[in-house]
């Protein structure tokens, strides 16, 4: 999840996206109005027996009437717990609701109510933001990044031409927290992070404190970021039917859910994509390289017309230096060009196969502990039990570090950070090396066909929400969050690039 460049110049533009048309393609269950009550586990017996929707608490994930979760359940904390938490959230996120702060769309998902960055951040000299969302939470094309694909400078062109932008928004917890601290203006967090002179903004951070955002009594849901993809279609053009459209001409292609909670303050990670993004890299996973994606759709990021001899054929796209067919450098002059986008670390086939759904506890000491397997289970079994575009997504991975960690102590972790003396080393755990096709498109593990910080070391071993939002350790980012890296935004202008 890289940070922005701050160099990069920008204009405002005062495009505002017009009111999405909602209908019955927008309801998550088959019944809205069923509240399916959750199973009781069996007294004296372990319910969780396949990571098919049940915490290993004995609740089932409700696709009819999710509810928000504070913690992942305890006291388990089994890797299939994690991925399970990961689905409840986004169900509960996506839930249509009305927002009163939104004149152009009132009616939207819930995570589109949020307040987006624009809101939160102000320049030096500002009067603290308003109370909660801080204004209007209009989904503003003019404030949406353009280079979030790569390392802050690279962008994602999808199969038509058009760029992917990028939206960031926070829920109450977090925003409150900002404003309270008075982090909001670039001057305050300076005072707070002290970085060295001329050391990178927000990048290089020596207070040793991290930035910790309290959730309460840990009941409610703490403070979560949303980050989410949208890919660009011309004016009445985007596909309604398969896609949540934001307005006529912005489709949903990725979105990352990242939540602080009591035992995880290095937040736990999700992220979840369109199923017709991209095919996988190689063949015997769960979405191999077609003519069409799964959908019968052309893929947004893929296309069959321009990839290169014997890729169809062999449903393998090389991404390799040796072999470089897809995931290839973007750049074309002061512009971008389209490549073929593919995912390396690809979830397996099989669906809810037995050795896909077998769940595996938290004492393991193996850092994937079939988490492809228990996610691809997952999928298959929600889906299918949803209606309209939002049963065209699906979870791709989930994050987290083993054990538990406090909100507000420091950690490191070996494949990302060098030793700190008098600090823990913590393993991450789930999806290691966690990327979404459209929110770290060349930053996917295994993929040097183009290395955005060129290292040769960033793709191959260092993929990963880690590699970008380290603890303090690293002096990055502090608290892992996002926010410091949009303060270059609100100084300097913006500018649409080109193609």
């Amino acid at each position: 999840m890289p940070l922005p460049s701050r160099s990069r110049p920008r204009q405002l533009l005062k495009t505002t996206l017009v009111a999405a048309t909602l209908g019955a393609s927008l309801v998550h269950c088959k019944d809205s109005n069923t509240v399916e009550p959750a199973p009781q586990p069996d007294a004296g017996t372990n319910p969780q027996v396949r990571c098919d929707g049940i915490f290993s608490n004995g609740t089932r994930l409700s696709v009819a009437n999710p509810q928000p979760l504070g913690e992942v359940p305890l006291p388990e904390q089994s890797f299939c717990d994690f991925h399970t938490f990961a689905w409840n959230q986004f169900l509960y996120l996506t839930q249509i609701v009305e927002d009163g702060n939104d004149p152009v769309t009132p009616t939207k998902p819930r995570f589109l109510s949020y307040a987006p960055w624009y809101n939160m951040l102000k320049p030096n000299g500002s009067s603290a933001p308003g109370a909660f969302p801080g204004g209007e939470t209009t989904l503003e094309v003019a404030m949406l990044d353009q280079k979030q694909a790569g390392a802050g400078q690279d962008a994602l062109i999808d199969v038509a031409g058009q760029m992917v932008l990028y939206d960031l928004r926070f829920n109450q917890p977090f925003y409150d927290a900002v404003v309270s601290s008075g982090y909001y203006t670039q001057q305050n967090y300076d005072a707070f992070c002290q970085p060295p002179a001329g050391s990178p903004p927000f990048t290089n951070c020596n207070n040793p404190q991290q930035f910790w955002l309290p959730w309460g009594d840990g009941t409610a849901m703490g403070s979560v970021e949303i980050k989410s993809a949208w890919r660009q279609f011309p004016a009445n053009d985007c596909p309604a039917g398969v896609m949540y459209c934001a307005g006529t001409n912005l489709g949903l292609v990725g979105l990352h859910l990242v939540q602080k909670t009591p035992t995880h303050g290095e937040w736990v990670w999700a992220s979840f994509e369109h199923v017709a993004n991209t095919p996988d890299c190689a063949p015997g996973s769960s979405t191999p390289i077609d003519t069409q994606s799964p959908l019968g759709t052309p893929w947004s990021f893929f296309n069959p017309a321009t990839a290169p001899a014997g890729v169809m054929s062999s449903k393998t796209c090389g991404v390799t230096p040796a072999s470089p067919q897809c995931n290839l450098d973007p750049h074309e002059g002061s512009g971008f060009e389209q490549v073929n986008i593919c995912r390396t670390d690809a979830l397996p086939a099989g669906g809810v196969s037995d050795a896909n759904c077998a769940v595996v506890g938290s004492s393991t000491n193996d850092p994937n502990a079939n988490s492809g397997g228990n996610v691809s289970c997952l999928n298959a079994t929600v889906r299918p039990q949803l209606t309209g575009v939002w049963k065209n997504y699906q979870l791709i991975g989930t994050l987290w570090t083993k054990g538990t960690q406090a909100p507000n102590e420091d950690f490191w972790i070996s494949i990302f950070q060098q030793p700190k003396s008098g600090v823990p080393e913590k393993t991450a755990v789930g999806f290691p090396n966690l990327a979404n096709t459209t929110l770290e498109t060349y930053l996917q593990t295994g993929s040097t066909a183009y290395d955005p910080n060129g290292s040769g070391l960033s793709n191959a071993n260092k993929a990963g929400c880690f590699g970008c939002h380290n603890p303090v350790a690293q002096n990055t980012d502090t608290d892992l969050s996002h926010f410091p890296s949009k303060f270059d935004d609100i100084t300097e202008p913006r500018v649409r690039a080109t193609r």
